[in-house]
């Protein structure tokens, strides 16, 4: 399995462990305006079938979480579906690993948003947390800041640590 595999693997463990919390919130508030936890979640499934249908992932919209998660790992978990590249309508040309990381960082900032939305444990995995930092960091400014991605970045404070990094770079308040 590929690293970037074992760091989205990782995520979408930390997703589900919170999404496993929801209970009764899915009316509830999250950081993401406007975005009830419902709203979120569902969203977040819409990423990784958007961008995991460039590796192959085969699930329709809608599909609940669970299901894209299984479907997502068994994926991934082919070496092959990360071989090459692909053309992204919104992102260009770019090898499947960046996709796979693209999606990766979305599903762990909206692990974060969550986590608050519900009121249960914000604490992000640190393998996934510095290389999503790190990601974002390398593109520039057009693409993460364009309309329906990122707000413009906070500032995250001297000595912060690298999750606060990354919801500060992401435009969210650690």
């Amino acid at each position: 399995m590929s690293q970037f595999a074992e760091l989205w693997t990782e995520t979408a463990d930390a997703f589900s462990a919170t999404y496993d919390q929801i209970g009764d919130q899915w009316d509830a508030d999250t950081p993401c305006e406007g975005w009830t936890v419902k709203d979120l979640v569902e969203h977040a499934a819409g990423v990784q079938v958007l961008f995991g249908a460039a590796l192959g992932l085969e699930a329709e919209a809608g599909a609940d979480w669970p299901s894209v998660q299984s479907a997502m790992a068994g994926v991934i978990a082919d070496p092959s579906n990360l071989e090459g590249e692909v053309d992204h309508p919104a992102l260009g040309t770019m090898p499947k690993e960046q996709v796979l990381g693209v999606a990766l960082t979305d599903l762990l900032i909206h692990t974060w948003d969550l986590a608050r939305g519900i009121g249960a444990d914000d604490t992000l995995p640190a393998g996934p947390t510095q290389a999503a930092l790190m990601g974002l960091q390398g593109l520039p400014p057009e693409v993460i800041r364009a309309p329906e991605r990122f707000h413009d970045a906070l500032d995250a404070g001297d000595g912060a640590s690298v999750q606060d990094q990354l919801i500060a770079f992401s435009g969210r308040q650690p």
